[in-house]
C-alpha cells in the first residue's frame, strides 16, 4: 500500500463544533499544503465565524506529523 497521509480539519464557534473532517493526500508535501490552506484560511482572526481552529497531520500508521490548534484570543476583563 501506498504512503497516504491524513488531514485532520475541526473549526468551531462559540464552543461548537462548525466543520469538521479528514482529508487524504498522498504526499506529505500535498498533507502539509493543505495543512497550512485550512490554517490560513480559519485561522489567526482571518475568518470571523471561527475562533477555534484544530489541524493535525497523520500517517496510516497514526503517528501525528504536525498538529495545531488556535484559539482566538479573549477580550481582556474590564476593570
Amino acid at each position: 500500500m501506498e504512503n497516504l497521509f491524513f488531514i485532520h480539519e475541526i473549526r468551531g464557534k462559540d464552543n461548537e463544533i462548525a466543520n469538521k473532517g479528514i482529508v487524504v493526500a498522498a504526499t506529505y508535501d500535498a498533507a502539509k499544503q493543505g495543512y497550512h490552506a485550512y490554517l490560513g484560511a480559519y485561522a489567526y482572526g482571518n475568518n470571523p465565524d471561527t475562533d477555534f481552529v484544530s489541524c493535525m497531520i497523520t500517517d496510516k500508521t497514526g503517528a501525528v506529523l504536525m498538529a495545531e490548534t488556535w484559539n482566538a484570543p479573549q477580550p481582556e476583563p474590564e476593570a
